[in-house]
């Protein structure tokens, strides 16, 4: 009997190696994670460590004396061009792509005359930029004369630093959040995510990660409290830039899940919500909401089973939508 056991248990870990062999070599779907110790916190908001290498989602990163990401090799900004300072989370940062094939990546050389100054990272929100905006104003007085800001239906989230799990505010009665707060179920599912393509994939498949957090980030716009400390901070932003002379840019991107629904008109409630903030205020904004749904192979868009993080494709698209548009 025993033998027995232990022949079914060799047999199944075999076929789980097997699998997650297949998986890797196919490219089915991509690592998530990354190591806390490249990052660190100022006034509450995620940086990353400056003239650093690392990994992100199983992808080589590198970040300048800033702490922006650049490419991996071979780089150095040109003191003769002007610079653009970008803001973003986590979908401008690139997870899970190289820098190159990043949209930033792309832009950056297909601009001739301008450095880009990524300062996108996890985390990043509305809130966030403020703050990043000021202190690299502050550096940076003579050298950046313009800022682009890309903005995501989480950016209405109202607290900072949700990558790492700090300031979750869930109901108690809801027993996947009640699991997501439980340290030990949380370190299971960091370790795993960023160590098993098939664990990725098994949870891709049961879960529908991609309709369940555009769910909870739709869930945002029903409090009236959010959207007015989201217009506040669009305000803010906006005043500063144009106290200092600063050219800008607002371009807001997708989810996943409204994508791939062919972008039903009961999905997009956040983009008219966000959409009426920006026109209350006379301002700009370019949503490429409608020009993602155009695309026919869209579900491509997206990295697989990613609920708003683009796959090479997407990057690839985005920057020939800010090239066609000019807005670089």
């Amino acid at each position: 009997m025993k033998k027995i056991i232990l022949i079914n248990f060799f047999a199944v870990l075999l076929i789980i190696f097997f699998l997650e062999i297949i998986i890797r070599l196919l490219n089915i779907v991509e690592l998530q994670g990354f190591n806390k110790q490249d990052f660190y916190f100022e006034n509450g908001i995620i940086f990353s460590k400056p003239n650093n290498f690392f990994k992100v989602s199983g992808v080589n990163s590198r970040t300048d004396n800033n702490g922006f990401r650049i490419p991996i090799n071979n780089f150095s900004y040109d003191k003769d061009k002007s610079f653009t300072l970008i803001l973003g989370d986590s979908v401008t940062f690139g997870v899970g792509v190289e820098e190159k094939k990043t949209f930033i990546g792309i832009l950056r050389d297909n601009s001739k005359n301008v450095n880009l100054y990524n300062s996108a990272i996890f985390g990043h929100n509305i809130e966030s930029y403020l703050y990043i905006l000021k202190k690299n104003q502050k550096k940076f007085k003579k050298e950046i004369n313009r800022v682009v800001i890309f903005l995501c239906l989480n950016d209405v989230i109202p607290y900072q630093g949700t990558i790492f799990g700090n300031n979750f505010k869930e109901k108690e009665n809801d027993l996947k959040k009640k699991i997501v707060k439980n340290t030990i179920a949380l370190k299971v599912n960091v370790f795993l995510r960023e160590r098993s393509a098939l664990f990725v994939f098994l949870k891709g498949m049961i879960t529908d990660p991609i309709k369940r957090h555009y769910d909870y980030m739709e869930a945002l716009y029903s409090n009236k409290k959010n959207l007015l400390e989201f217009e506040k901070n669009i305000t803010e932003i906006t005043d500063f830039m144009i106290k200092n002379n600063l050219s800008y840019e607002y371009v807001l991107l997708p989810y996943s899940h409204q994508v791939r629904n062919d972008c039903k008109k009961e999905l997009l409630k956040p983009q008219e919500m966000i959409e009426s903030i920006f026109k209350n205020q006379n301002l700009n904004l370019r949503d490429y909401t409608h020009e993602f749904c155009k695309v026919y192979d869209k579900n491509d868009l997206f990295l697989k089973y990613d609920p708003v993080h683009l796959s090479k494709y997407g990057h690839k698209y985005v920057s020939d939508l800010l090239i066609l548009d000019k807005v670089f």
